[in-house]
């Protein structure tokens, strides 16, 4: 079946790929030298836009005494001189569709570019780097998922499936039956680079290829969790037109049979300030635009939307401008409303949820103003028929509905310096972080109702996690010069900690086993990099009390991370942007940590080299300290709602819904986290987080604390890690379909026209280290079997007559290469290296000998049972 999958997608385009081949090639066979040549002479010229193909000409002495080479350019036979680190060796053509990078004879950097962009330009976006994944944008559907092929995978073991999301997924799932043990898949890269797009496929194999009791996971409550997870957690940035603005942690839990028991979401870290103010050109989350444009009949009526005006100028929540933006957001609030359906959510509750995200637009309109002056000046709502409207949908009255928002200390610290009266920003930020805590508590009754409908109490042995999250931020990159904000910075920390614990678990565990079993392999030419010490910038602790200090010889056990150093000024109540700056920079100022931290000649301005430093990002310090500290506004919000009049609102909020067992807790409408405690146990999946010392107010370090237990709860799996990267600079930005639902063909013909560009996939490469990674893998000893297992499985291939069997004799049975394995001075684990000869030839034969052994035994109990059958013994 699945050689049938294969030819199918690679033949898929076969004719535009050797096409594209004959041109490449058809200027170098004009040349009678770069035709008759080997192909050990022909080499890739690395430049800073790319690679191009080369021959490598005879070299004279002066040449290989200066480190120099001699090429020929194929594409146009132009000889040149260049630097021997410039060239890196070619593979056979042969090798351009491989699978698994790991196979290449010469595993180098433009060899795996080429060999991405030879497999992209077949349609084939899915490639192996040994057990890691890398999937390619192709900015338009492709029919490489559908119920079919989950048929093809469902069952298959890895060595038999081609490279694609639903092959990953079978191998976490055949991993955790035969280990019982819990597994991760865990999607990186950039914003727009598909992460969210795999997680939807690899959820959806899941649900059809291991099934659920009683059927209450199918495939189209799969589809249902993700809309409704889509609307509220996603909205348009200059990076992706869908882009994920939170993190989630879905736990898919199985029983004994293998199939999903139970299930349930976790909502993590929120961009909580897109609820608020938008800045020019930004968009607010995309179930607020489309609950506008697609309320109708009653519940227009009853949500008070009846007319709304044209202008894109409310300051909570963005409006399309056009008509065909308005026909696909009211078509998406159907497709929202038809989930919670789909997933037999009462529809009270869900009007209660439609109530509170209508009651953000009213107060948008009600506005702030402050009336009188002096000691008689007072705060009120500019509009009051706005605000009413808004209390009326909130169930309470307007009184509390002003005080919630006005009756603060706006300030958020103990000693304000200025009153609410005073400034009319102060007012308006009140009002603000009332918007975000409703925002925020429509989206802790949205997960929880979800999590009421997928969660049951039966017993489950084990699970698999599935992490989605928002992707690196770098707004540079599509052109926009207002720097990133904090916001940015949260999602591109926990990047930053993906990163290393993917380095952690691909690169360091393993050479650390190696040394232990004194297991030698070949390092040279394996150069690698780390994200240690960008992350220890950001995070790491103080190692004292001493608090503010700012004096040149800061000692290294004085640094406190830039998270830390944000929480210190936001307590101080004169403290502001510069003040943190000035104190980051007195702490990493240094010339030892310049390749990490540089500064900027803009105001409030600095960069940080993420990835490696693959990936710089300029960062706007505006507004930072004050965001750091918890507006006391925003919890009003819970309040106000566990108060409601309404008792479609109130039941979300009082009672076990929102605090029960599957659910999730905001905290102020923080997600993930429950009093003083981070990361809530998801159903068998354990949670080992501390929260001690953290303050309730203290949103960086809640950052900091939330992140850890990700981490932790991942590290605790079997990961299974899935690298998305993104061609062009824009593909984030193209619509999957248009309006009326049809395939988006300009994408489509955007792609195969420009193909990829090459600097901006390399430096994708180089930040996520797979490549480091493909290369210990290829030259190392990756599969590691117990001896005694290893006998076990195995001791038939040494012969029969043998009942000691050891390892010694196993393999010199079958007269195994030395050089593909290694037993260690322990003498408790045998190391088997990539090449696969090993394990398949000896699989293979121990296959057919435990075949002949249990046919033998059938016929012997067969004979037992009817002594005229026992002439089929000699057949």
């Amino acid at each position: 079946m699945f050689l049938k999958l294969r030819s199918t997608i690679i033949c898929h385009n076969a004719n535009e790929l050797q096409q594209e081949q004959h041109a490449q090639e058809g200027n170098g066979n004009k040349n009678a030298a770069a035709n008759d040549a080997n192909v050990n002479d022909r080499v890739w010229l690395v430049h800073r836009g790319g690679f191009c193909a080369a021959l490598r000409l005879p070299q004279t002495k002066a040449h290989l005494e200066n480190h120099k080479v001699v090429i020929q350019l194929l594409h146009n036979s132009e000889e040149m001189t260049v630097d021997e680190d410039d060239i890196e060796k070619m593979n056979s053509p042969s090798l351009d569709l491989i699978e698994d990078i790991c196979e290449l004879k010469h595993l180098n950097e433009a060899s795996l570019l080429h060999c991405l962009r030879q497999r992209y330009a077949s349609n084939l976006i899915h490639t192996k780097a040994g057990p890691i994944l890398i999937v390619v944008n192709p900015m338009a559907p492709l029919s490489l998922y559908s119920e079919k092929v989950v048929s093809m995978f469902r069952g298959c073991k890895t060595e038999d499936m081609p490279p694609h999301i639903y092959s990953l997924a079978q191998t976490a799932y055949r991993t955790m039956l035969e280990t019982r043990r819990d597994q991760s898949l865990i999607f990186m890269g950039r914003s727009g680079s598909g992460k969210t797009t795999s997680f939807k496929h690899a959820l959806y194999y899941l649900a059809l290829a291991a099934g659920s009791y009683n059927n209450f996971l199918n495939a189209d409550k799969v589809n249902s969790v993700n809309i409704i997870l889509e609307a509220f957690g996603n909205t348009k940035t200059c990076l992706n037109s869908n882009a994920t603005r939170l993190t989630q942690l879905l736990s898919l839990d199985f029983d004994q049979t293998g199939q999903i028991a139970s299930a349930s979401i976790q909502v993590l870290l929120p961009e909580r300030q897109r609820a608020g103010r938008r800045l020019p050109n930004e968009h607010s989350f995309h179930i607020m635009t489309r609950l506008l444009a697609g309320a109708c009949g009653s519940l227009q009526k009853e949500l008070h939307l009846e007319s709304i005006p044209s202008e894109d100028n409310h300051p909570f929540v963005s409006l399309p401008q056009k008509l065909e933006d308005r026909q696909r957001s009211a078509a998406e609030f159907m497709r929202t409303a038809q989930a919670f359906e789909t997933l037999n959510i009462d529809p009270r509750a869900v009007r209660g949820i439609w109530s509170i995200l209508a009651s953000i637009y009213h107060l948008g309109l009600a506005g702030v103003t402050i009336v009188g002056s002096g000691p008689t000046a007072r705060t009120q709502f500019a509009n009051p028929s706005a605000a009413r409207r808004a209390a009326a949908l909130l169930g309470v009255s307007l009184e509390d509905l002003s005080g919630a928002a006005f009756n603060v200390n706006a300030s958020g610290s103990s000693s304000p310096s200025k009153t609410l009266n005073d400034s009319p920003d102060l007012a308006w930020e009140c009002l603000e972080a009332l918007i975000i805590g409703l925002y925020s508590e429509a989206l802790a009754a949205a997960i929880a109702l979800i999590n009421k409908a997928i969660c049951t109490s039966a017993h489950t042995i084990a699970s698999i996690i599935l992490i989605d999250t928002p992707g690196f931020q770098n707004p540079a990159s599509c052109g926009s010069q207002t720097g990133a904000t904090l916001s940015d910075l949260k999602h591109n920390y926990l990047q930053e900690r993906l990163q290393l614990l993917f380095h952690h678990n691909t690169l360091v565990a393993p050479r650390d086993r190696y040394a232990q079993e004194l297991v030698e392999i070949d390092t040279e030419g394996m150069p690698e990099t780390n994200p240690g010490p960008l992350v220890s910038l950001i995070d790491k602790a103080p190692q004292n009390h001493v608090v503010r200090s700012s004096q040149r010889d800061l000692r290294e056990q004085d640094r406190r991370g830039l998270l830390w150093l944000l929480d210190e000024e936001s307590i101080y109540p004169n403290a502001n942007d510069d003040t943190f700056l000035e104190r980051l920079f007195s702490h990493y100022g240094d010339r030892e940590h310049q390749t990490l931290l540089r500064k900027c000649n803009g105001s409030k301005q600095f960069v940080l080299q993420h990835l490696q430093g693959t990936n710089p990002v300029l960062y706007m310090v505006n507004g930072w300290v004050r965001n750091s500290r918890e507006h006391p506004a925003i919890r009003n919000a819970g309040s106000l709602l566990q108060d409601s009049s309404r008792d479609e609102i109130s039941r979300l909020y009082i009672g076990s819904l929102t605090r029960s067992s599957g659910g999730i807790v905001f905290c102020g409408s923080f997600a993930g986290l429950e009093g003083t405690h981070s990361l809530r146990r998801v159903s068998s999946i354990r949670r080992s987080f501390t929260s001690a010392g953290v303050k309730r107010n203290s949103i960086m370090l809640q950052v900091k604390f939330t992140v850890d237990g990700i981490i932790d709860t991942l590290r605790r799996t079997g990961t299974h890690f899935v690298h998305c990267y993104l061609l062009q600079h824009n593909a984030g930005q193209q619509p999957t379909f248009s309006a009326g639902g049809s395939p988006n063909t300009s994408a489509l013909q955007t792609s195969s026209d420009e193909l990829v560009n090459i600097p901006l996939l390399r430096s994708q490469l180089r930040g996520s280290q797979v490549l480091e990674a493909a290369r210990l893998h290829r030259f190392g000893f990756p599969e590691s079997v117990p001896l005694n297992e290893f006998i076990r499985r195995f001791g038939l291939l040494a012969g029969e007559s043998n009942k000691d069997v050891t390892v010694e004799q196993i393999l010199s049975a079958n007269e195994l290469d030395p050089a593909t394995y290694r037993i260690g001075p322990s003498q408790h684990q045998i190391f088997l290296g990539f090449a696969q000869t090993l394990p398949c030839s000896i699989r293979l034969q121990s296959d057919r000998k435990q075949n002949q052994i249990q046919l033998q035994l059938h016929l012997d109990i067969v004979a037992v049972l009817d002594p005229n059958l026992e002439r089929m013994q000699h057949d």
